[in-house]
């Protein structure tokens, strides 16, 4: 009975050693790479695997081809073209992330063993689920489970680089990669109490869900949060203001800047319009278009100019930004001026906290709240629609139903004497 077949060379973190090493039978080959160092210890991985792989790419039998070769082709592919450009850049980091959770289960297979079954398994593997197939193969549980629909992303990355293969190259027989059902879409939308309440707790106030107001001291005055803390929220109450007033996706907001770019989405407080992205990036299927600011958010983004001008003078006078240098990014880092690092995450749990919200309220949710009251006041299914940034048909699918004017002449038609 023939013996089951090695595993080709990957990467795995060694948590003792806290770097990335090179699995290969039995072996570890060390990188040197630490945790964040993703592009590095791919590369290691790649020079590695050319030393001693012969590669199959350019096979177009799929018993032959090998998915490793196939994953490794379309990262190359994905690669951005422009050095300098830092969002296309952490963007493919993500996707080699993605990348290499495929390759770690489906390396050692060849593009002909991609059924229905395998992807089944993937999810099971992903998940964290009881398989057969898993037990009597030997495969090890995944460190660190994830939910069905992150392998389901995982998966639609693995089909993309099987058809870039077969663009490329003209496989005989092209699999089909077979997904999980997809989830339903989540819709939670903030009533204007919950919104009133949100926006409280960003300058530090606190609900009090049982007495359904906002908690008072002792001698009857409202209770806020200590100092430094309404100070570390202030990033989050520019977000959540912006969120909901202009209905932007949490990056396009934090990638805000305030003086005309073309490679960033910028406010143009002259003409009251908030441009969705710089001329030069370039256009995906989550439009961003240009979209006149919201009357309400139009006086907070002028006082918010004024205090980072000022703010500015004050970086440079003690050194930490240079001469001429100037707060860029509407949501900025308070000690520095710095656009934020990454996504808001542990200031919204505490806001989300004080505000008496679960944690059914995400940060696309204010988006969720700014079509939903477009929808409730009666705008213009249209001209919404283009404010929003999306089709007519998406926004009276998802949210058409919050229209005043929603199926009313069908509902009156049975009143009506003939």
């Amino acid at each position: 009975m023939p013996g089951r077949r090695a595993k080709p060379p990957r990467l795995w973190f060694r948590e003792d050693d806290e770097t990335w090493i090179i699995l290969d039978r039995g072996r570890q080959i060390r990188t040197g790479c630490s945790r964040d160092d993703i592009d590095g210890a791919a590369k290691a991985l790649e020079t590695y695997i050319g030393e001693r792989h012969t590669s199959t790419i350019g096979a177009t039998d799929p018993n032959v081809l090998a998915i490793a070769d196939v994953l490794t082709a379309y990262e190359i592919s994905k690669r951005p073209k422009d050095t300098s450009d830092e969002r296309a850049w952490a963007q493919h980091d993500l996707l080699l992330i993605r990348l290499l959770d495929l390759n770690n289960f489906f390396g050692d297979k060849t593009v002909s063993q991609l059924k229905a079954q395998l992807c089944r398994d993937f999810v099971d593997w992903s998940t964290g689920t009881a398989n057969d197939n898993h037990r009597k193969a030997g495969i090890k549980p995944r460190n660190g489970t994830v939910s069905d629909q992150t392998a389901r992303r995982r998966l639609e990355d693995l089909r993309a680089a099987v058809n870039a293969y077969h663009a490329e190259h003209t496989l005989t027989v092209v699999p089909k990669v077979t997904l999980p059902p997809k989830a339903e879409g989540r819709h939670r939308w903030l009533t204007r109490n919950e919104a009133a309440r949100l926006l409280g707790a960003t300058i530090g106030y606190v609900w009090d869900t049982e007495q359904e107001t906002w908690k008072r001291s002792e001698d009857g005055e409202l209770a806020r949060r200590e100092r430094w803390i309404i100070r570390r929220r202030y990033p989050a109450a520019r977000f959540c203001l912006i969120g909901i007033y202009s209905a932007r996706r949490e990056e396009t907001i934090r990638r805000t800047q305030w003086l005309p770019t073309t490679t960033h989405p910028w406010m143009n407080l002259d003409a009251m319009v908030y441009q969705g992205k710089g001329t030069l990036e370039q256009s995906t299927k989550k439009r961003r278009p240009p979209a006149k600011i919201a009357s309400r958010l139009r006086p907070h983004l002028i006082r918010w100019r004024r205090i980072d001008q000022a703010r500015s003078a004050e970086l440079r006078a003690s050194g930490v930004m240079r001469d001429g240098e100037q707060i860029r990014f509407v949501v900025n880092r308070l000690h520095d001026g710095q656009p934020l690092a990454g996504k808001i995450r542990s200031a919204w749990n505490g806001i989300l906290e004080d505000a008496g919200l679960g944690d059914d309220v995400v940060r696309h949710s204010l988006r969720h709240t700014a079509a939903t009251w477009l929808m409730q006041a009666g705008v213009d299914m249209w001209e919404a629609a283009g404010w929003l940034g999306m089709t007519v048909e998406q926004l009276e699918a998802n949210y058409g139903h919050h229209h005043p004017d929603f199926q009313e002449e069908a509902a009156e038609a049975f009143g009506a004497r003939r």
